[in-house]
């Protein structure tokens, strides 16, 4: 159990333990500011079964990575496999979406560098209008809810997170997702405004937002960490 040597623990102004396993293997107890060592030991020693089940799972994948795309290579779009098909072509950087292929329409179909970046940058703004346009839709189930801010950043550890001037951060990996799995972590942040840390009142309230999330959760892991 090497993993469990290194396992940090944060204690802060919460009621009850709480344990999370990330995708880099970091392991992080939570832990109420008067919880007593033994207390934390004893409680490490009953999730070990658990965490260990996690970092097994985890180890599995290796987490996405920039992507070296060139003609005839695949990339995931929307949860769908596609295949790359670069063509040079008069017009400028023009990218097109034809059933299982996308077709990246450029003068210079030689300089992979820049189509790579021509590629990310059209992907990227796909996010924006595909997470705004899946916000809009998952906050109809927060009817009391003010539509937060929505900020697209690269996340190391995670798909998305919730800050406290009521904004969502999400992960621009998640275009290759589906619309479903988009979903489920939009959805996750958003009860985060209810509770900031994973306790049973945020589980439940994630059930019952998306009563399938953890299927979902383990489909989008499995196929963007695989990948």
């Amino acid at each position: 159990m090497k993993d469990l040597d290194n396992i940090k623990i944060i204690k802060e102004k919460r009621k009850s333990l709480a344990v999370e396993v990330y995708p880099d293997f970091r392991v992080i107890v939570k832990s109420p500011e008067q919880a007593k060592d033994f207390e934390i030991n004893d409680f490490i020693k009953r999730k070990t079964v658990w965490i260990e089940k996690q970092l097994h799972y985890f180890r599995q994948f290796n987490m996405p990575e920039n992507k070296v795309y060139k003609s005839g290579s695949s990339t995931l779009y929307l949860g769908r496999q596609y295949q790359i098909i670069i063509i040079k072509s008069v017009l400028k950087n023009i990218i097109k979406i034809n059933h299982n292929k996308i077709y990246i329409l450029t003068p210079s179909p030689q300089k992979l560098n820049k189509i790579n970046q021509i590629f990310s940058d059209w992907l990227m703004k796909r996010a924006e209008i595909v997470f705004n346009e899946r916000l809009k839709i998952c906050m109809k189930a927060f009817p009391d809810l003010k539509m937060p801010k929505l900020k697209i950043r690269k996340l190391n550890k995670r798909w998305g997170s919730y800050l406290k001037k009521h904004e969502i951060v999400l992960n621009p990996v998640l275009i290759k997702a589906s619309k479903l799995s988009i979903d489920y972590v939009i959805y996750h942040e958003l009860c985060h405004t209810y509770y900031p840390n994973h306790t049973k009142e945020f589980y439940n309230l994630l059930s019952l937002k998306i009563p399938n999330w953890e299927k979902i959760k383990e489909k989008m892991e499995l196929k963007l960490l695989s990948y």
